[in-house]
């Protein structure tokens, strides 16, 4: 991945109004009854869109199971039928230029203009949206190629013509839209709710329901719809590169997701090592996923024992993580999918960094309780370029309160932690830490020790981390459990300069009849490896 884009990106020509195309312009008491869960306070006050009944559903009626794919999602989210737009194109992934023009953009526009879809009128700022006939959300369902190729030979930086079919699709409205080079979105970063964003008139929001086949994408479908119900309760993961001059901006971006996570009452796991982490490491309950920087996926999401956590929202960063999309084992965003992710993003060509999407932003949006597709195009610089959403575009996780139902099962633990976490905002880390460690002792619930030890960690306050997780190990019945808490005590003994510490515990792991089945053995003896054994 290129490191910058050194040059402007095109600004949007003049909208076309007149034709109905625009663009752009004490505390342990409190938690023995678990009370809804809330969200950040912005979360709870973010303006009501009816995003359904603004998108419309795209499929290939030439690709075999495309057209019933689309109707089963636009069933699921009772968008109406003829909102469902059939195009006779490609089964290929990839198309030239004029493919995409007379295929995809020529009917699509045809359509859009001939039912009077376009949204013309700016939004009044402090008004809330009201629900119209137009469409704002496009999304294209598995059969619709999704990489524009190369035309030009060797063109200038930041001139190339390549692009993804949905950013092209993002600029539909355009009069005439530059084929070379990308453009300035007018969405970015913006903080409000997409009907009510400035200069966007026009614009669109585009999520891909695609994926390694037609089970996969149904699964992503019902993902969504079943979190959104439950609520997504578990725990964060960063992948960090150690990464470092013109490449900092990525670990940035992936601090601040970690830093966000905590602030929301998200319990985080982060990789302090330079590689993806390792094979077989033990990731339970993952709900969200953002690192990088590999070309195919490995390591321990890689795993055939790793599963993500229904609803999840995953991905990692690299140039071409969706140069490829039908697939189990290639690239990232297909692997990802299959291994449960309910969302994923990529690129389909070389994006340059500051072009991807900024993961920073797009985890601030989604935990205000934006839907997927408004965090992820409110988290993109640049339209008309290489980037995909894959995953339902309404699917809004953060949205609702968190529902009473629990349980006693990890969700309890999560929900416990939340529930703590936003509580207490604003009082010292110390104060958080002593009422849930308080609280697990008392109710005997070493996950959410486990989880307050992640919090240590996260602060960097490592020897309190080790003695939560101490804690945590005594309490512990399972052996998957107890695994787990003593490869990440090893782990944490490593970043503490204690590594004869860490080798004499994986050493004793490793002889312990309970562990010699569990897939994350092998990872005690990787990491003991590492460490000369």
């Amino acid at each position: 991945m290129t490191s910058n884009f050194p040059l402007p990106i095109n600004e949007p020509p003049a909208a076309r109004v007149a034709s109905g195309r625009c663009k752009f312009r004490h505390l342990i008491p409190a938690l023995l009854i678990i009370p809804a869960l809330t969200l950040s306070a912005h979360a709870q006050n973010i303006p009501e869109w009816n995003a359904a009944a603004e998108t419309a559903v795209v499929f290939n009626a030439d690709f075999p199971g495309s057209a019933e794919l689309a109707s089963y999602y636009a069933e699921q989210r009772h968008i109406p039928k003829e909102r469902l737009i059939g195009l006779h194109c490609s089964k290929e992934d990839s198309i030239s230029r004029g493919e995409f023009e007379t295929q995809i953009r020529g009917p699509l526009l045809q359509m859009f203009e001939s039912r009077h879809w376009w949204n013309a009128v700016p939004p009044t700022p402090g008004t809330p949206s009201q629900p119209t006939e137009k469409v704002r959300v496009l999304a294209i369902m598995r059969g619709v190629p999704f990489q524009i190729r190369r035309s030009a030979q060797n063109p200038k930086q930041s001139q190339e013509d390549e692009a993804s079919v949905d950013s092209e699709l993002a600029v539909l409205g355009l009069a005439k839209p530059p084929i070379q080079g990308g453009l300035r979105n007018p969405y970015f970063n913006q903080p409000s709710r997409f009907p009510l964003a400035q200069n966007t008139a026009g614009l669109l929001l585009v999520g891909r329901l695609d994926g390694p086949d037609d089970a996969t994408v149904k699964r992503m479908i019902d993902d969504a719809l079943a979190a959104e119900q439950s609520g997504l309760l578990g725990r964060a993961v960063i992948d960090l590169a150690l990464k470092t001059g013109a490449y900092q901006e990525g670990e940035d971006w992936l601090k601040t997701c970690a830093d966000s996570y905590r602030r929301a009452g998200i319990p985080v796991y982060i990789d302090h090592s330079e590689a993806v982490l390792r094979d077989h490491w033990p990731l339970p309950d993952t709900i969200l996923y953002f690192g990088w920087y590999t070309d195919h996926i490995s390591g321990a999401l890689a795993s055939p024992e790793f599963r993500f956590k229904r609803g999840a929202i995953a991905c990692h960063l690299h140039s071409f993580s969706a140069g490829i999309i039908r697939t189990h084992d290639q690239a990232w965003v297909g692997p990802l999918l299959s291994h449960g992710a309910a969302v994923t993003f990529g690129n389909v060509f070389e994006p340059y960094l500051a072009l991807t999407m900024h993961f920073d932003i797009f985890n601030k949006r989604l935990l205000e309780g934006f839907t997927v597709a408004e965090a992820a195009w409110s988290a993109t610089p640049a339209l008309s370029w290489m980037n995909v959403v894959l995953g339902d575009p309404l699917y809004r996780p953060f949205g609702k309160a968190l529902g009473t139902k629990l349980g006693d099962g990890p969700d309890r633990d999560y929900a416990l932690y939340h529930g703590m976490m936003q509580r207490l905002a604003g009082e010292p880390d110390g104060h958080v830490k002593t009422a849930l460690t308080e609280f697990a002792e008392k109710r005997q619930r070493p996950r959410l020790l486990e989880l307050t030890a992640l919090l240590a960690s996260l602060q960097s306050k490592l020897p309190q981390a080790l003695d939560l997780l101490e804690h945590a190990e005594s309490t512990a019945k399972e052996p998957a459990e107890l695994l787990r808490l003593r490869l990440y005590r090893a782990e944490i003994l490593r970043r503490s300069d204690k590594a004869d510490a860490a080798r004499s515990l994986l050493r004793t792991l490793l002889k312990e009849d309970p562990f010699k089945d569990l897939p994350a053995r092998a990872a005690a003896d990787s990491l003991l490896k590492d460490m000369g054994g």
